[in-house]
């Protein structure tokens, strides 16, 4: 069961919603922002999905969107009266950016535009037709509901709690079923690799092996070969016959990686095979018949390589571009910074060094390790729980302010390694240090700290860590339409301020300090985020546990 708010001026969207999903608490309907408000208020964090109607007939003093400075002409009216979804989607957006909308309209407007300039989550046109327009809903709403409550993590690939990360999951999961070739795209570092083998190959259904191959680390004049395999004396050096990697993937799932390398031959060569669903051996004529679930990955932007000519269009086509999935940059993804450094940890604390390392470090404390075997667990920020047993990385609030901070160009796989050197390196230096605390007290010495210092050497070892005077503070923003510039900066000026807020937990003195380089302008940018329409109610409850 789940709490649904619908925001309509009329009965008949929550009417048909409580006879087709009965399951669900329907709250509202609310008439306009002020009752929605209201109504999220009460509720507090249980509403996990908003129904949103687009046209709302209510008079014209409970309308968004209209002159703050003079009386509005009955034509500004009637725009209002058409879009006022959007303007309490803007509202919305501004306390509850994560949380789901599905925007409803039985009137024509044009809606696909609009969604996706308002980040709503779903569309759907009434039909008035009860039962088409009671199964288009349940439809969103169950894959609404079932991609926010989905799984947080998959053996070594952490997807996080983000609603965005969820959605891509189970569109994968989708996408693994089928028989049509899957491209991942993304910066480097973003687990295209971990997700072609550990979960497209893993819920394929497929009973065949997992072959990878880096097409940007082989020789060219090898690619063919290991791709089409070869017959003796094919080329020189080859003694033998060898099957190629297509038909060692028979049956299973062949991954390429870094796709746009291939070069023109190659890809005619690739796009025969997938045409023809059989490879032949360089140097032989007789077609072996492969079944492969291909995967493959880029950095690249392969339809603009279209566009300049430097990729096939029918290779494109045939490889699916309508299944195209992006996983996005860690700098993306910064609220999952301090779960998904509590993954890294545990990932790195099963490698047997590591292992070993903190139990002799336990030893050395005079220290028995849990029952189970040696623990090791992230303790961010916060309070230190008590002794269980478990060896606790403790990560100060300066060193989660580096991690948070950090721009994380390598992604994933630079985030996991940062974290893996400071845990092996912590726990060293701990142990070197014989009998006696290492961490944050004299009476805890199964507590080891993470020191800032060893975090900013770890990322100035990367060489990708900048002074933070002179790099700023990044954030992503998106920039949105409005009536006025005035309007448009103070949109993009609460996404950052909100970002901040929420990275800074609500500490408005180190906001100062990023914002003004002076954390005594606390009260100053206090009193911007109050102009803005911000509530510290509404965000407190967002920033990560």
């Amino acid at each position: 069961m789940a709490d649904i708010l619908v925001i309509d001026d009329q009965d008949r969207t929550i009417e048909l919603c409580r006879r087709a999903m009965p399951e669900h608490a329907w709250h509202g309907p609310a008439r306009d922002w002020d009752e929605a408000r209201a109504l999220l208020r009460a509720l507090r964090r249980r509403v996990e999905l908003v129904l949103l109607d687009i046209h709302f007939d209510i008079p014209d003093d409970r309308l968004l969107g209209l002159p703050d400075d003079r009386e509005p002409t009955e034509r500004e009216l009637r725009r209002a009266r058409r879009r006022q979804g959007f303007a309490i989607l803007e509202a919305l957006r501004r306390s509850r950016p994560d949380l789901p909308v599905v925007l409803m309209t039985s009137r024509g407007e044009g809606l696909e535009r609009a969604a996706d300039r308002h980040r709503a989550e779903e569309y759907t046109y009434f039909l008035d037709d009860e039962a088409l327009d009671a199964r288009a809903l349940r439809a969103q709403v169950g894959g609404i509901l079932e991609a926010r409550r989905g799984t947080e993590r998959d053996g070594p690939i952490y997807w996080g709690r983000s609603l965005a990360m969820r959605r891509i999951r189970r569109r994968l999961l989708t996408l693994a079923r089928g028989r049509l070739p899957v491209i991942l795209a993304g910066p480097t570092g973003t687990g295209k690799s971990l997700i072609a083998r550990h979960f497209l190959h893993a819920h394929s259904g497929r009973g065949g092996r997992f072959v990878a191959v880096d097409l940007s680390t082989l020789p060219r004049d090898l690619v063919a070969a290991h791709l089409f395999g070869s017959v003796r004396g094919a080329y020189t050096g080859a003694v033998a016959d060898r099957r190629g990697a297509f038909e060692e993937a028979d049956g299973g799932t062949l991954f390429l990686d870094e796709i746009g390398h291939l070069g023109e031959d190659l890809q005619r060569m690739l796009l025969t095979v997938l045409q023809e669903g059989a490879v032949v051996r360089l140097g032989d004529a007789r077609e072996r018949r492969v079944d492969v679930k291909l995967v493959v990955a880029t950095n690249e932007d392969l339809a603009e390589k279209v566009r300049r000519g430097e990729f096939r269009a029918d290779l494109y086509m045939r490889l699916n571009p309508a299944a195209t999935v992006r996983l996005p940059a860690l700098r993306e993804r910064r609220m999952d910074i301090e779960r998904l450094l509590d993954f890294c940890v545990e990932q790195a604390a099963a490698q047997p060094t590591v292992r070993e390392l903190a139990r002799e470090y336990l030893d050395r404390q005079g220290l028995a390790p849990s029952p189970g075997g040696v623990v090791v667990r992230a303790v961010a920020s916060g309070a230190v729980p008590p002794p269980s047993g478990a060896l606790l990385l403790l990560f100060p609030e300066r060193t989660m302010r580096l991690l948070r901070g950090h721009p994380w160009p390598g992604n994933l796989r630079e985030f996991a390694m940062t974290v893996e050197n400071a845990l092996t390196l912590s726990i060293a230096e701990a142990a070197d240090a014989g009998p006696g605390p290492g961490g944050a007290a004299a009476d805890r010495p199964d507590v080891v700290q993470v020191r800032p210092k060893l975090v900013r050497d770890l990322l100035l070892a990367t060489g990708t860590h900048a002074e933070e005077d002179a790099s700023g503070w990044a954030v992503e923003v998106r920039v949105r339409a409005h009536e006025g510039l005035n309007k448009v900066a103070q949109d993009v000026e609460r996404q950052y301020f909100t970002r901040l807020y929420l990275q800074e937990r609500g500490d408005f003195a180190a906001m100062a300090k990023v914002l003004l380089g002076d954390a005594g302008g606390a009260r100053k940018v206090q009193l911007r985020f109050n102009q803005l329409g911000l509530k510290v109610r509404d965000l407190k409850e967002r920033i990560p546990g």
